[in-house]
């Protein structure tokens, strides 16, 4: 290879790798918004609302108080997951070759569903005379139970394909403690969490439900800030 043919090699690396980063970055700003989502909207949800017993749906509520933040903090990180998962993560594991090669689907599908919020669900269980009857028995209640249940689930299970697709390779094997955490913390959450929300005596509903989505955001996080600094694999 003569120098020019290595240079314009080397050109194409740098761009690619820039993208990479890029898309690292993009998912990074996906994960922040969608904590930045129900962190900052409880702030004025006033002294009925409990973080411990009312889900995060209920940020998004008709009635909840600006609601539009949480719906669109929600919105930017379905979208921001879903396009770094598909554009930045599958063509980074493309060396994994056919091994769990759905993995990143699952991730973005998972995330674009949790991104929608319509339609709204009626009322807050924090509202005076709103129940959790009137909440499912609407388009929006039974909406969000069915839509966000199997992206939740979805997004619990992904973790175990995803790191039969990582360990294939050897720059992402180090992100194996974060991987087995999500695989023992998340589907524990989400159990605790469909039982707790079939319960409507259960206190800690809303608290269980934040574990589990910081869970899911952390090693998520974890892939996109190994896509920033991974290093382009060496070429012959």
């Amino acid at each position: 290879m003569n120098s020019q043919s290595a240079a314009a090699v080397g050109e194409r690396s740098g761009n690619g790798l820039g993208r990479q980063r890029a898309w690292g970055v993009l998912g990074l700003i996906a994960q922040a918004s969608f904590m930045l989502g129900w962190l900052v909207a409880e702030t004025w949800q006033g002294p009925r609302y409990s973080l411990v017993k009312h889900s995060i749906s209920d940020l998004q509520a008709a009635t909840a108080p600006h609601a539009w933040f949480p719906i669109s903090c929600f919105a930017i990180g379905g979208l921001g997951t879903f396009t770094f998962a598909i554009f930045g993560l599958r063509p980074a594991l493309r060396a994994a070759c056919t091994t769990a090669a759905y993995a990143p689907w699952l991730l973005a599908l998972a995330a674009l569903a949790l991104g929608n919020s319509f339609p709204q669900i009626p009322c807050r269980l924090a509202d005076p005379g709103c129940s959790p009857h009137l909440q499912l028995h609407s388009p929006g209640g039974w909406t969000d139970a069915i839509v966000s249940g199997v992206a939740f689930l979805v997004l619990v299970l992904t973790p175990f394909p995803m790191w039969r697709r990582l360990a294939v390779l050897p720059q992402w094997r180090q992100l194996k403690p974060v991987m087995l955490a999500a695989r023992v913390i998340g589907p524990a959450c989400f159990l605790a969490f469909a039982i707790s929300s079939s319960i409507h005596s259960t206190p800690g509903v809303g608290l269980i439900e934040r574990i589990l989505v910081t869970t899911s955001v952390v090693w998520i996080s974890a892939l996109a800030i190994e896509l920033i600094v991974l290093s382009p694999a060496p070429s012959t």
